[in-house]
């Protein structure tokens, strides 16, 4: 569903990215329109829809760089863009609950989408990332519905779902690599049962994981999907990647050993990540009883099934 021009240009541009420079390539993605994806056009965004933003989260993710462009560009932009707040080019983080204080984002993030709550009326402000936790003006506060709100924490958790599924196929790649290539008494420890079994664990979970994310962003491209369908996709896709992260992580490291979390290879960047946007947002036991909650309370079917689309 993705433009290959599109992918081909996000692949291009990540293939020479330094990971010690975050600011160079954030200044790359504003000169190719890649920094606003899916903002409208006359806002200075891109217009694209969700295929073409998971695409770049999920690009983003395998080559193991943490820049908040989707959470930015998905999540905080969308937020002010729906509550009307003047368009201004930035990196931005979406805090959307409080406490405000102590939110942690990369030296890059200049900006930062605040909700707050005024008695029963929502509304979010657009402040430097230092004037998180300051108080703002009434100028400064930009309205919005709960509805929308909610909207925005379903935005927040796909996004992570997609990170979090790019993130183990990553891993999945480098524990099958290492299994084909390192040998131990004369053939690739891949020939080995014990070895082969692990694989088939980091492999099985690895694809849930894809399977319901692709699912709940199917649902999201989809402007005629109702709000709580787009949200029982996503608590399912969160509860799959979130049980995934463990096994994956876990076995990965026993296939490839010691040399996995040392420099000279890649594997423990990828499993901290993994580990770390798991636990942002809310925890899996939470997404597990988001998804029962709504087995509870009768929520069709056609809610939680990880294949959106049916033909008789």
């Amino acid at each position: 569903m993705v433009d290959r021009d599109l992918q081909s240009l996000i692949d291009s541009v990540l293939a020479v990215h330094d990971r010690c420079d975050d600011q160079r390539l954030w200044e790359t993605f504003i000169e190719l329109g890649l920094a606003d994806l899916t903002g409208r056009e006359d806002r200075g965004g891109s217009g694209a829809s969700w295929p073409e933003a998971a695409a770049l989260a999920r690009a983003l993710a395998r080559h193991g760089c943490t820049l908040e462009v989707s959470e930015s560009d998905l999540v905080a932009g969308w937020l002010l863009e729906q509550a009307g707040a003047p368009p201004r080019q930035a990196l931005r983080i979406a805090v959307l609950d409080e406490p405000a204080h102590g939110t942690i984002a990369s030296a890059v993030v200049e900006r930062a989408a605040v909700v707050r709550q005024d008695n029963d009326t929502f509304y979010v402000s657009d402040v430097s990332i230092t004037d998180i936790g300051a108080d703002v003006d009434d100028g400064e506060r930009h309205p919005i519905t709960r509805e929308i709100l909610e909207e925005a924490r379903t935005r927040r958790a796909l996004t992570r779902a997609i990170q979090i599924s790019a993130t183990l196929e990553a891993i999945t790649e480098l524990a099958v690599d290492y299994a084909q290539t390192r040998e131990q008494f004369g053939r690739p420890i891949g020939k080995q049962q014990a070895v082969q079994r692990m694989m088939a664990i980091i492999a099985g979970e690895t694809a849930l994981a894809r399977a319901a994310t692709d699912a709940a962003v199917l649902a999201a491209s989809d402007e005629d999907t109702p709000a709580a369908h787009v949200a029982a996709m996503v608590a399912v896709a969160r509860s799959c990647c979130g049980h995934a992260v463990d096994p994956v992580v876990r076995n990965a490291h026993q296939v490839i050993g010691a040399i996995g979390t040392t420099r000279e290879h890649p594997l423990h960047v990828f499993t901290s990540a993994a580990m770390a946007l798991r636990a942002q947002d809310r925890t899996t036991r939470e997404w597990d009883a988001a998804v029962l909650e709504l087995t509870i309370r009768a929520q069709p079917l056609s809610d939680l099934d990880l294949i959106p689309f049916r033909t008789n």
